[in-house]
């Protein structure tokens, strides 16, 4: 019996934060979605257009960030879990790349729109210019802790090919 410790699975550990942390604004639009207000200013509603076109837009953009979301669980298991068994042989050894790619491509795309959200904060904030109180202080916490997942998902990305590479 071996006494030495596993080292810890950072690229999933990192993953799970990544899902964690982008989470929270999904289930926030989502909730816009349903036709919850959620203490947003009637103005941006209308400008917004929800409930309307914005709706729908809201709403797929929530699916696809989810999808985005369930996607990094491939980031938390072996490559050998994730490949049919009769896949050829070299392209099985191709999984660990196939997945890290998109992570890494996934990143770029979040550091961007994190980026341009960050810029032109007053365009995305639906609370800008109204007086704070506990509503728009939720979504504006979901939309902070959504600035790390780039950073996050990076970093399962990075841990991943380090583990798994051939």
């Amino acid at each position: 019996m071996s006494t030495e410790l596993e080292p810890p699975n950072v690229a999933a550990w990192c993953a799970y934060a990544a899902m964690a942390v982008a989470l929270p604004t999904a289930l926030w639009r989502l909730g816009l979605a349903a036709g919850f207000t959620l203490g947003t200013p009637d103005s941006w509603r209308e400008f917004q257009d929800i409930p309307g076109t914005g709706t729908v837009y809201v709403l797929v953009l929530s699916v696809v960030q989810l999808l985005a979301i369930a996607c990094m669980f491939t980031l938390t298991v072996h490559p050998k879990r994730l490949t049919p068994r009769r896949f050829p042989p070299g392209l099985a050894r191709r999984v660990p790349l196939i997945v890290v790619s998109g992570g890494m491509a996934g990143t770029a795309l979040l550091v961007l729109i994190v980026a341009m959200s960050v810029v032109a904060w007053d365009a995305v904030n639906p609370y800008a210019g109204v007086d704070y109180d506990v509503w728009a202080w939720l979504g504006t916490a979901c939309y902070f802790v959504a600035v790390f997942w780039p950073a996050l998902l990076g970093a399962a990305s990075v841990s991943y090919w380090r583990q798994h590479r051939v």
